[in-house]
């Protein structure tokens, strides 16, 4: 069974891709999956919040297929108004269509990427 706090909020679909959201109290939960592109990038700067505050946010990119610098820089900006406000944000994935580009653009301190959403949770000490 689900909760109410666990179920997912919204659900946006384009061609190839999808964004589930959920909140588990000051946890925000963003599922991103399928393939991320320049032509996808407008419609997802539009579904992230505007203004997050101090809150958690973890974007679940294990089911991304591709990922290109454009969706990267939406999400970095979410980041960075996060980490602006006091709040934390992180990514978790193994895929190395997003792994590998965080790297090589050298996001990681503003992106970590962890491979679980329990890991991310512990890298801020229960927080």
């Amino acid at each position: 069974m689900t909760t109410d706090a666990a179920r997912p909020r919204q659900r946006f679909s384009g061609d190839g891709w999808s964004l589930d959201s959920s909140e588990d109290g000051d946890l925000g939960v963003y599922t991103l999956r399928g393939e991320f592109d320049f032509a996808v990038s407008a419609r997802l700067a539009d579904l992230v919040p505007a203004n997050p505050g101090a809150a958690r946010i973890v974007v679940d990119m294990t089911g991304v297929e591709y990922c290109d610098s454009s969706c990267l820089q939406v999400l970095l900006r979410l980041a960075r108004q996060v980490h602006r406000a006091g709040g934390r944000f992180a990514v978790v994935t193994t895929a190395p269509a997003v792994t590998r580009p965080i790297e090589l653009l050298g996001l990681g301190d503003a992106m970590p990427v962890h491979p679980t959403l329990e890991a991310a949770r512990s890298s801020w000490g229960g927080a």
